[in-house]
């Protein structure tokens, strides 16, 4: 990145104005309230810098300073809308050296700092343009960051108002489910295990209940749902304060808000448990459950299904940022003050075990799959040729949202593959917020053919879509996410017997057992993928064999109706953890 403009010696611009002109406007602000003076005198301040065509004032330096070439705050910005705030952090900096109260250079810096998710910083180079230049929008902005601040502080907790209210007479068999959100309005992996544990609770004899994040579905899809529906036979109760509530609420007042309104659920529904899944940022769902355990004195069990600590950005180096050590104390300091905890794989459970959580408390409940609505038959001819796919097909079904699941490596695979004569097709089925960047790498790397964009399938019609793969794909790129996490997908490939080749990363091998029930290649490696992929190409028994002892797997170990003796375990012992009869 090029230094910015260096500042140049200059004469500042006259600032005179005629004095009769200034006693006018003093005279006339004077009349005016405390708040529309201000206004008006910022309003009359730009209007004499457009005039006399001055630099706003805020890129405007200090008395005695030079003058400064205002092409510095262009390509800042240039760096904060290209996703490179390091850069503009750079530029500000440099600008900062010579000029330290420049509003402009400290409004760059405070925005960078916090989109490289350093709240802290951020916040001190707010209060640092506060000093020299307050407005309004200035404190609000500090009072969202510290809201950020609270709600990962150890000692915080939603607050409930009232006195505690113990339930006399809980149902031994109801289950409250805290989700982030839920079918039918949203159709991933995570509201699919949900939805699939719940049925087969259900099926058992329990009586499952969900409530959903406040807002949802309305704030999501713009659907205003009812407070109380039914799916599946199960009640879903969705909290929802109205359009007015503001859809940018500080996390700390909106968890409040959310952990008030499920109160009143649980008064309603008297659970013997709350089962409290993973939320935006991992621990927040789990917040509210410790809230409404305080008040009502129901057990939590908390579901970690992923590690989020830098699910808000896609930078490589999140892990090292303020925010994401932030995260992940506070999602230990939730594990440890819940009553038990679940998890989807082994390497999950023993990394938890590692961050100090007793062992005894920790259950695996993994993944699952409906083997008998996901079952093997034949791919359909109509189907390939409407897609136009050719030869050997491979590919991935799956929302297309986040960056560690690297589908640009299937994009390079099947270029890869046609160059060295193969006849191969990938087939990326979903969509999601990188669609457009997955189709134009397709397009840079010359795929035209090569690969098949599929869009989003209604989950009736996926069946078609698996069967018509020769090999499933997980091509997780190597992050922390990716080594510990089990996504549910490949579940359901297995079950209809498609072969499985993924990326060699702890959580994936758990599933895989390379060459046993899929093949493994180093995680980013296209040669890799190739070679793996060329294996069952030429040897179609291979692939028959892996996909058969995966559905055989997957039926035995990972039906969801196993997860419920599972479930049961961690129950008990929450229950008995907090005292509670069963």
């Amino acid at each position: 990145m090029a230094d910015p403009p260096a500042p140049g010696p200059g004469a500042r611009p006259d600032r005179g104005r005629p004095s009769a002109v200034r006693r006018a406007i003093r005279r006339a602000a004077a009349i005016l309230p405390a708040a529309r003076r201000d206004a008006a005198r910022r309003a009359v301040r730009a209007t004499g810098d457009f005039v006399a065509g001055r630099p706003p004032a805020s890129w405007r330096v200090a008395k005695g300073e030079p003058l400064l070439d205002p092409a510095w705050a262009a390509a800042a910005q240039e760096a904060l809308a290209g996703g490179r705030p390091d850069d503009a952090l750079a530029i500000a900096d440099r600008v900062l050296a010579a000029h330290p109260r420049l509003v402009a250079a400290l409004e760059v810096r405070q925005v960078a700092l916090f989109r490289l998710g350093e709240p802290t910083a951020s916040l001190a180079a707010l209060r640092a343009v506060r000093a020299i230049a307050d407005r309004p929008e200035r404190a609000r902005l500090e009072e969202r960051i510290l809201a950020m601040l609270r709600e990962s502080d150890p000692g915080w907790l939603p607050r409930i108002p009232g006195p505690p209210e113990p339930l006399v007479a809980a149902d031994p068999g109801r289950v409250l489910h805290l989700l982030k959100e839920s079918v039918p309005d949203r159709q991933s992996g995570y509201t699919m295990r949900s939805q699939y544990i719940a049925r087969a609770q259900r099926a058992a004899g329990l009586d499952p209940v969900v409530v959903t994040a406040l807002g949802f579905p309305r704030s999501t899809t713009g659907r205003p749902a009812p407070p109380t529906e039914t799916v599946d036979g199960i009640r879903f109760h969705r909290l929802d304060l109205g359009p007015a509530y503001p859809a940018d609420a500080a996390p700390d007042r909106y968890l409040e808000d959310y952990a008030w309104l499920a109160a009143g659920v649980v008064r309603t529904e008297r659970p013997a448990v709350i089962h409290a899944s993973s939320g935006i940022r991992g621990y927040d769902a789990a917040l509210v459950g410790l809230a409404l355990r305080e008040r009502h004195g129901v057990p939590l069990v908390y579901d970690v299904r992923s590690f989020f600590e830098t699910s808000w950005s896609r930078r490589e180096d999140a892990a090292a940022a303020e925010l994401a050590s932030r995260r992940e104390a506070a999602d230990g300091r939730v594990m440890a003050a819940a009553d038990a905890v679940v998890t989807i794989a082994e390497a999950m459970h023993d990394d938890i075990v590692a961050r100090g959580i007793a062992a005894e408390k920790v259950f695996v409940v993994p993944n699952g799959v409906d083997a008998a609505w996901f079952a093997p038959r034949p791919p359909d001819p109509a189907l390939r040729a409407r897609l136009g796919l050719r030869g050997f097909v491979f590919g991935y079904v799956s929302n297309l949202d986040h960056p560690r699941e690297n589908q640009e490596l299937l994009v390079d695979a099947a270029v890869r593959l046609r160059a060295r004569g193969r006849l191969a097709t990938c087939l990326i089925v979903g969509d999601g917020t990188r669609r457009a960047e997955l189709e134009e790498h397709a397009r840079r790397a010359g795929a035209r053919g090569a690969v098949v964009f599929a869009g989003a399938v209604p989950h009736a019609d996926v069946l078609d879509y698996y069967a018509i793969l020769d090999a499933f794909v997980v091509p997780r790129r190597d992050e922390r996410a990716s080594r510990f996490v089990t996504p549910l997908k490949p579940f359901e490939a297995m079950a209809m017997a498609r072969p499985l080749v993924v990326s060699d990363l702890p959580a994936l091998r758990e599933i895989a057992a390379p060459d046993e029930r899929g093949l493994a290649f180093p995680p980013g490696d296209v040669d890799g993928l190739v070679a793996a992929l060329e294996r069952l190409v030429a040897a179609p028994d291979l692939g028959r064999a892996i996909g058969e002892a995966g559905r055989a797997w997957v039926v035995r170990e990972r039906a969801w109706a196993a997860d419920v003796p599972r479930l049961d375990a961690a129950y008990a012992f929450a229950r008995e953890r907090r005292g509670v009869a069963g």
